[in-house]
C-alpha cells in the first residue's frame, strides 16, 4: 500500500530490452497521476526516478543513456515536467493554487528511453511532495523482456574470395516479417533465404530483421585477398651522397608491382634492385590487383648531414694570456670547414674529420667552427677568456650600482652579481667588461649582506638584511638568473645577515652571521634541497662570527677572517682560519700572519686559496693578497694596484680572483670598477 494522495501508474509494465546496439530498443513510458477520491487534492508535486547505470548489461537499471530521454507534460499549461538530475524527473504545478479535482488525472511521458541490454525487473520510485512535510513513495516496476524477433543464422560461403568471385550469403530468422540486406540491391529476399554476391573489395554485409520489438541485425564479412607487401627494405637508411643502396621486396596477391622514384615497372613478386642515392629519398613500392586494390610501402633513405661531434679548446677555462690554446674538433660528413680567423679547405673528408689548430688570442673571443655539405651547415662555438697575469682592471664603468656588498657567483661560464641595497637587478658578464642585465624585476625582497652559492646547477640566494631593516631567512633558487623560485620563506635557521655558505658532501651549508640583536652566530646548518635544513652544530667556534670569507678546498670548508663579538661597529676583526670536512667539527689554524679583517674576498684557484681585500681594525680597506697552498701555509702575493676602493665583493672565475661591487673610499658611491688577479699556473 502507498500513502500517496494520488494514485500513480506507469505504462507499459513491460518493455523489450536492447539486443542489438545498432538497433536499440526505444520506448515511451507514460506516467499517470489520478485523484480517485471524492474531494479535490492539492500537492506540491512529485518526482519519478529511473534506475540508471553506465553498465549496459545492468539488470537493475533501465537505461545507460539518460541524456536521450525527453520529458513531456500532457497538460503544459497547468503542470511542468522537467529533468532535475540523471534519471530524475519532477512534476510541479505551474500555479501554486492548482488542485486535482475528484476523478481528474494528470499524464506525463518520458520519450525516447533507450533500454539497456539486460533482462530483469526495475523499480521506479515515485515520491510525492504532499505539502505537509511528508514525502510518501509509490514504487512502480517495469519488466525488461526479450522480443521473439531474431536472426538465427547468417553465413557466407566461402568467406574469402578473389576479387570479383562469387560467395553465397544464407540466413534464417525467427518471427521476422521482412528482412533487408546491405550493401546491394536486394528487393525480393525472404526472412529465410540466400543470395549470391560478387564483391570486388572486402565487404561487410548487414542483414536486418523487422517484426515485433526492436529490429535485430547481424553482420558478416566477405574478404577479398588484397595485395600484401610482406617486406620492402633498404640495405641502409642513411648513406653518404652518391652511394648505392639495395632495395629488396616480397609481395603476395598482386598483378602489378612498381617502385618510384625511377622507371622501375613490371617487377617480379620477389626481387632486389640496386639504385644510387644523391639526395634524401623515400622509395615507394606499389602493388595492385585486378580489383584495383592497392598497397604501398615506403623505404626512406637519408643523407648523412654534417655533424660536429665536438669542438673544444685546451685549456678552455682558466687560460693565460699569451699562452697557446689548442682548438680541436671531430666532424663527420663535411665537405668544407672554416674556423674564425683561420680557414681550412682543400682537405679530403678523411683528413677533415679530426683536426687541431693552435691559437694565441689576445683578448676574450668566441671561435666558431663552421662545417658544410649539400644538406646545410653545422656550427659550434667556444668562448675563450685568456687572463692576463697579475692585477688587471676590466672596466671602471660597470652598469650596476651595488654600494653594499652584493652576492657574486660563478655560474654557467659567467660572473653573476645581485642583491645589494635597493637594486632589484641581476647582471651577468662573460668577460668582466660587457655586463648584461638579466632581469630588472626580481621576485625576492631587496636586501644586502645576503649569501649565495651554486648548487645542483642552480644559483641560490638566501638570508640577508632587507632594505626595511628586517632580517631574512628565506631561500631562493634559479637556473637562469631570470626566473627565481622560493624554496622556503622561513628556513629552520634563524634570520641573519653577513653569514657564509658553502657546498660540501653534496649538501649546502650555512654558517655564522649576525642576527637582528647584533649577536654573532656560531651555528651550522645543512640542506640537500634548500627547503629542509638540519642543524649540524650549534657551536662551531669558540666565538660566533660574521662578515668572513668562506671557500672549499681539498674537500674542506675554510672560513677566513671576519668579526667576533658584534657587528661592523662593535665587533672585533680577526685573522683566524677555521676548516671542517663535515661542517660539524672545526679546526683552528695557527700562525696566521695576515692582518685581521672582515668582509675579505677569497677564492679557490688551481694552486690554492687566495684571499685579499676586506676592512681592517681601523675600518679602512686593506690592499694585500695572500695565498694558502696545499701545504696549508700562507704566503703573501703582490698586492692591489688600486687604492680608491674601500670594500668590495669577489668570486673565483677563469682561475682568477675577481673583485667588484661595494663602495668607494671616502664616499658612499657605488664601486663600478671590476678588477681581477690572475696568478701564474
Amino acid at each position: 500500500m502507498s500513502d500517496t494522495k494520488l494514485n500513480y501508474t506507469v505504462l507499459p509494465g513491460s518493455v523489450y530490452y536492447t539486443r542489438d546496439a545498432l538497433n536499440p530498443s526505444r520506448v515511451l513510458l507514460t506516467i499517470g497521476a489520478s485523484n480517485t477520491t471524492e474531494e479535490a487534492i492539492a500537492i506540491l508535486g512529485f518526482q519519478i526516478k529511473l534506475p540508471v547505470s553506465n553498465k549496459v548489461d545492468d539488470k537493475n537499471a533501465l537505461t545507460a543513456n539518460p541524456s536521450s530521454i525527453v520529458p513531456i507534460s500532457l497538460q503544459p499549461l497547468t503542470w511542468d515536467f522537467q529533468q532535475v538530475d540523471d534519471g530524475l524527473y519532477r512534476a510541479t504545478p505551474i500555479d501554486a493554487d492548482t488542485t486535482i479535482g475528484p476523478g481528474e488525472s494528470l499524464t506525463f511521458q518520458l520519450q525516447n528511453i533507450i533500454v539497456n541490454e539486460a533482462d530483469g525487473t526495475v523499480f521506479l520510485p515515485i515520491t510525492e511532495n504532499s505539502g505537509d512535510g511528508s514525502f510518501p513513495v509509490d514504487n512502480k516496476q517495469v519488466v525488461k523482456i526479450k522480443s521473439k524477433l531474431d536472426v538465427s543464422s547468417f553465413n557466407a560461403s566461402p568467406a574469402y574470395v578473389a576479387s570479383g568471385a562469387a560467395s553465397v550469403l544464407s540466413w534464417t530468422t525467427e518471427a521476422a516479417a521482412r528482412v533487408t540486406l546491405i550493401p546491394g540491391d536486394f528487393t525480393d529476399i525472404k526472412p529465410n533465404d540466400q543470395v549470391t554476391v560478387n564483391p570486388g573489395l572486402s565487404t561487410v554485409y548487414t542483414l536486418t530483421a523487422y517484426g515485433e520489438g526492436p529490429n535485430v541485425s547481424k553482420q558478416i564479412t566477405v574478404s577479398v585477398n588484397s595485395p600484401e607487401i610482406k617486406s620492402f627494405d633498404v640495405s641502409s637508411g642513411k648513406v653518404d651522397a652518391g652511394s648505392k643502396v639495395k632495395l629488396t621486396w616480397q609481395v603476395n596477391y598482386a598483378d602489378k608491382i612498381t617502385i618510384s622514384p625511377g622507371d622501375h615497372k613490371d617487377l617480379p613478386a620477389q626481387g632486389e634492385l640496386e639504385v644510387q642515392v644523391w639526395n634524401e629519398t623515400t622509395f615507394i613500392l606499389t602493388a595492385a590487383n585486378k580489383g584495383n586494390e592497392y598497397a604501398n610501402k615506403t623505404a626512406p633513405v637519408s643523407i648523412n648531414p654534417v655533424v660536429i661531434n665536438s669542438f673544444t679548446a685546451t685549456p678552455g677555462y682558466g687560460a693565460r694570456l699569451g699562452e697557446p690554446i689548442a682548438l680541436s674538433w671531430d666532424v663527420r660528413s663535411a665537405v668544407t670547414a672554416t674556423v674564425q680567423y683561420g680557414t681550412i679547405n682543400g682537405i679530403d673528408q678523411s683528413q677533415l674529420s679530426n683536426g687541431a689548430l693552435s691559437i694565441i688570442p689576445n683578448s676574450g673571443v668566441a671561435y666558431t667552427l663552421m662545417a658544410q655539405n649539400s644538406l646545410g651547415m653545422a656550427m659550434r662555438s667556444v668562448e675563450l677568456l685568456p687572463m692576463p697575469l697579475g692585477w688587471n682592471q676590466f672596466t671602471s664603468s660597470a652598469p650596476f650600482g651595488f654600494p653594499e656588498l652584493p652576492v657574486v657567483l660563478n655560474f654557467n661560464t659567467a660572473i653573476w652579481v645581485m642583491a645589494s641595497n635597493y637594486m632589484n637587478s641581476v647582471y651577468r658578464s662573460f668577460d668582466g667588461y660587457n655586463w648584461i642585465p638579466v632581469t630588472n624585476s626580481i621576485p625576492w625582497q631587496t636586501r644586502s649582506y645576503a649569501a649565495g652559492i651554486v648548487f645542483k646547477d642552480k644559483m641560490w640566494l638566501m638570508g640577508g638584511q632587507g632594505t626595511d631593516a628586517s632580517y631574512l631567512n628565506d631561500v631562493w633558487s634559479s637556473s637562469d638568473g631570470k626566473t627565481w623560485t622560493q624554496e622556503t620563506g622561513q628556513a629552520q635557521w634563524s634570520a641573519r645577515r653577513s653569514f657564509g655558505c658553502f657546498v660540501l658532501n653534496e649538501k649546502m651549508y650555512i654558517v655564522g652571521g649576525i642576527n637582528s640583536s647584533n649577536q654573532c652566530l656560531a651555528d651550522v646548518w645543512s640542506s640537500a634541497d634548500g627547503k629542509t635544513w638540519t642543524q649540524v652544530t650549534g657551536q662551531a667556534f669558540q666565538n660566533g662570527r660574521c662578515a668572513f670569507a668562506v671557500v672549499t678546498y681539498n674537500s674542506k670548508a675554510w672560513i677566513l677572517g671576519g668579526l667576533i663579538n658584534g657587528n661592523e661597529t662593535t665587533g672585533k676583526p680577526v685573522n683566524e682560519v677555521w676548516s671542517s670536512s663535515d661542517g660539524a667539527s672545526w679546526i683552528n689554524q695557527s700562525n696566521i700572519r695576515w692582518a685581521p679583517r672582515y668582509y675579505p674576498v677569497a677564492g679557490t684557484l688551481s694552486n690554492g686559496i687566495y684571499m685579499g681585500s676586506g676592512l681592517g681594525a681601523d675600518r679602512k680597506g686593506l690592499y694585500d693578497m695572500n695565498r694558502m697552498g696545499s701545504d696549508s701555509k700562507w704566503t703573501t702575493q703582490r698586492g692591489f694596484q688600486w687604492k680608491d676602493i674601500l670594500n668590495t665583493a669577489g668570486v673565483e672565475y677563469q682561475d682568477a680572483l675577481w673583485f667588484l661591487g661595494g663602495a668607494l673610499l671616502n664616499s658612499v658611491a657605488a664601486n663600478q670598477n671590476v678588477w681581477a688577479y690572475t696568478p701564474s699556473i
